[in-house]
């Protein structure tokens, strides 16, 4: 019989097996290995389960292994949020015919309030559940993926952490939740400053990239946008991934005419970067085979041949950061950028490929292992450096990253902007806590091969109100409405004024409040293709209320009570209390 467990919130977890030694510290349980064998531990390393009975009309929201993958849902109808799910013919982290999986944590909300399972930890194996039936109710089983690695080639029998918490209130328990994390992963010093506001080059040159489209741009951000701190040198500057590694002085001194003018203008430099890409073709591949992840015949591994080909659809191959030579070959480079060059911001792309599976030169350090000591020696060189991910592995980035995308690319597109929506708010509870999320480029300005309905960047521009954190246009600033003009210095006051994310008060995610001063509360209110309906917003106290885009003054006197019309279809509004 497997041993019980029960948690300070009354939950009771059956151990797996007698190879599990654990420690409980309340309602969190840390795993260790103290097997004798030397047996390989599978893929689905069972840790407990957990028996119970979920609800039919229960919300059930679960994370996934990697940035573009998130689940919601009841039970009997989940939906994935995000074009990458994990278990796509794209990704492949885990098999389509496998049961579905909640990476990282599980939320249920039912009658009773919140339940939710999370990893607390990830330094070494990445963490999943799963759900089953059984007789009477269901069955919630934690897992970590061992990545079939021998317990004698370790360097410690350590696995991973995991808690349970219980609350009536939304924002309580992933409050809880962050505490927990933070034992394990302390949060980093960028966390108490203000996330950073900038201008990107990506979308915002329809095609490919131009330094001198950038440049003019620069002087307009100069002298319209003073507040926008950054300039992102983004995605489209290389000539293929991986083609920073034909050598790295050659490389800087390239950047140097563009990164300049940016210091100059008094403006932060910042560079977007894929670090364990490797270009086929590439000087790199070429010089130095052995320094790429294998497959089993000892040939460098092509991701395609395991997973998603690369960021641009070509197939590409992943550096082995076990070999000291490829730490080595790293530090150089965001050194030579960051103390050299002056890049005071990167945006490492296609992290997930850092914790591709294959084999390594040390075959006791897990693919999650390897991906954070590459992400350690970026951190030691990056000079202090904002690094900010995207298309990352989430929980095995938790302590070493200052932002993390939390959504899919951004285009001006209403499914795609209700989609970003969903899941930035799902995510929100992060923002200043596991570290700066970002929801990707502000656009509000249509392209003559992208654009939408004013409406919809209405809904798109009070979403990233709501959400706070990074914040980068990537509209054109020289071919900008007034419209969108007017948003970022309206959203840059919102930025002044609180760094936090508005909170929702449920899982509907329609409703979220924020204090921005002690003086103002925002309303965010939010229409995902519903009926149009009327809400009561209310105070404290008697206030006025303004809408917070136009400014205009919605009461005629000062009331505690407020009706607001929400349109129908994708639809979203911004009001402001002021005393």
């Amino acid at each position: 019989m497997s041993p019980l467990i029960t948690l300070q919130c009354h939950a009771e977890i059956a151990i797996a097996n007698h190879n599990l030694l654990v420690k409980q510290r309340g309602d969190e349980v840390s795993f260790s290995y103290s097997g004798l064998s030397n047996d390989p531990i599978s893929s689905r390393y069972t840790l407990f389960s957990l028996d119970g009975y979920i609800e039919p009309d229960a919300l059930l929201y679960g994370d996934g292994f990697q940035m573009g993958c998130q689940t919601l849902g009841t039970l009997s109808n989940l939906r994935s949020i995000g074009n990458y799910p994990d278990n796509s013919s794209l990704l492949r982290v885990y098999s389509s015919a496998e049961p579905q999986r909640f990476y990282n944590h599980l939320l249920i909300c039912d009658s009773l309030g919140y339940t939710l399972i999370g990893f607390t930890s990830c330094h070494r194996f990445a963490g999943f559940f799963e759900i089953s039936k059984r007789p009477g109710g269901h069955r919630i089983t934690a897992y970590i993926d061992g990545e079939e690695s021998s317990p004698r080639d370790w360097s410690t029998y350590e696995l991973e952490s995991v808690v349970i918490l219980k609350s009536a209130d939304f924002n309580e328990v992933y409050q809880q939740y962050v505490e927990h994390i933070h034992r394990h992963h302390p949060p980093r010093e960028s966390q108490s400053l203000p996330p950073p506001t900038g201008w990107s080059s990506l979308q915002s040159q329809s095609e490919g990239f131009d330094s001198e489209l950038l440049l003019k741009n620069l002087a307009i951000q100069y002298q319209q946008h003073s507040q926008l701190d950054y300039v992102l040198i983004d995605q489209g500057y290389q000539a293929v991934l991986g083609d920073w590694c034909e050598g790295i002085q050659p490389f800087v001194e390239k950047l140097r005419e563009i990164v300049e003018p940016i210091k100059q203008a008094g403006k932060k430099p910042a560079l977007w970067l894929t670090p364990f890409t490797v270009a086929p073709g590439s000087a790199l591949f070429i010089e130095h085979p052995d320094w790429l992840i294998h497959d089993e015949q000892g040939a460098p591994l092509r991701a395609d041949k395991v997973t998603w080909a690369g960021l641009d659809g070509k197939p590409c191959y992943v550096l082995d950061m076990t070999h000291e030579e490829v730490q080595d070959h790293l530090y150089e480079l965001i050194a030579c950028l960051s103390q050299e060059l002056g890049i005071e911001l990167f945006k490492l792309d296609g992290m997930y490929w850092g914790a591709m599976k294959g084999q390594r030169r040390d075959d006791g350090i897990t693919s999650i292992e390897a991906y954070r000591i590459g992400l350690g020696v970026i951190n030691q060189a990056a000079n202090g450096a904002h690094l900010l991910l995207s298309r990352a592995p989430l929980w095995p980035s938790l302590g070493l990253a200052d932002g993390m995308r939390v959504t899919d690319d951004v285009i001006r597109d209403t499914r795609q902007f209700e989609q970003n929506a969903l899941a930035t708010f799902l995510r929100s509870w992060q923002n200043g806590k596991l570290w700066h999320i970002d929801p990707d480029r502000l656009v509000l300005t249509s392209l003559p091969n992208q654009g939408c309905e004013r409406r919809f960047y209405d809904f798109h521009r009070t979403v990233l109100l709501a959400s706070g954190g990074v914040l980068f246009s990537g509209d054109p600033l020289d071919d900008m409405t007034p419209f969108a003009v007017d948003s970022i210095k309206r959203l840059i006051i919102r930025h002044v004024d609180s760094q936090q994310s508005a909170s929702f008060s449920s899982m509907t995610l329609q409703h979220a409040t924020l204090e921005l001063t002690p003086t103002n509360d925002l309303h965010c209110l939010f229409n995902y293709h519903q009926t149009a309906r009327d809400l009561v917003l209310t105070a404290n106290h008697p206030v006025d209320w303004y809408d917070f885009w136009t400014g205009e003054k919605l009461n005629s006197i000062t009331t505690q009570a407020f009706e607001v019309t929400l349109e129908s279809g994708l639809s979203a509004r911004a009001i402001v209390t002021v005393e």
